[in-house]
């Protein structure tokens, strides 16, 4: 398996906004975690060969109800890139099918190694706002098995956020968000039990592959409530009131 070459295919499919075939059906039981990890690292090589920074982090399926539901065997995670950031416009056109999920999202305070403790990613993490995390997976649908989502860097595609604020406790951070018709509402120990420890899951996570977290890289430690499909002419915003944070954008 040309994993690099599967890596350009995919980043290509995204540019062109060509719906790419799933990697479940093209190899079967044969992909494994292995494979998709080596060509979501390769699509990584490749943002950063053509000038992209790194921003921070997102982590997906960190619902152990979700995993097991749908028999997901562990969450996953990707890098989010400066490139993605958006202020208040989403531009539809450019992704081939989205939606969007609330999260709460830390700024990390201090440089944390593979051999961080609990304590000291606790330490470094008091900084947290919220944030609103476009998906759109590069397959043309949300149909799809965990491995393609993981080689799909996790379907990571734009993000919004609000402004930091100092929080101790952010898994009792309620978040809601709304399109102006419908508003959900979760809270920040959907993910993992609490937010931190969706951070200290990834410093381990990222060890694997000698990877660390640093200072002032964000983390999206994942999806608080069911998404919103995205449409033009759509507004979502998303506010956390424990961190006094709102953020929002129109689809056009």
């Amino acid at each position: 398996m040309e994993h690099e070459q599967l890596a350009k295919e995919l980043l290509a499919a995204e540019r062109h906004r060509t719906p790419y075939p799933l990697f479940s059906q093209r190899f079967g039981s044969s992909f494994s975690w292995n494979d998709a990890r080596r060509i979501a690292v390769a699509v990584d090589e490749l943002r950063r060969s053509d000038g992209d920074q790194v921003a921070g982090y997102k982590l997906g399926w960190t619902s152990a109800a979700m995993r097991t539901a749908l028999g997901i065997e562990r969450p996953n995670w990707e890098s989010l890139w400066i490139s993605q950031r958006i202020e208040d416009v989403l531009n539809l056109e450019e992704l081939i099918v989205a939606k969007v999920e609330p999260e709460l999202v830390c700024r990390l305070g201090a440089d944390l190694d593979p051999a961080a403790s609990l304590a000291e990613v606790a330490g470094s993490c008091t900084q947290w706002t919220v944030g609103l995390e476009i998906v759109a997976p590069r397959f043309g649908s949300f149909v799809f098995e965990w491995l393609d989502n993981t080689a799909d860097n996790s379907s990571a595609a734009r993000f919004v956020i609000a402004g930091f604020a100092n929080c101790d406790d952010p898994s009792e951070i309620a978040v809601t968000m709304s399109d102006r018709t419908e508003t959900r509402t979760g809270r920040g120990s959907a993910a993992m039990g609490s937010p931190v420890d969706a951070v200290y899951w990834l410093v381990k996570a990222l060890a694997e592959e000698g990877r660390q977290l640093h200072a002032g890289q964000i983390v999206f430690t994942g999806g608080l409530t069911a998404p919103f499909d995205l449409t033009p002419s759509l507004v979502v915003s998303a506010t956390a009131p424990g961190v006094g944070a709102t953020c929002s954008f129109r689809c056009d």
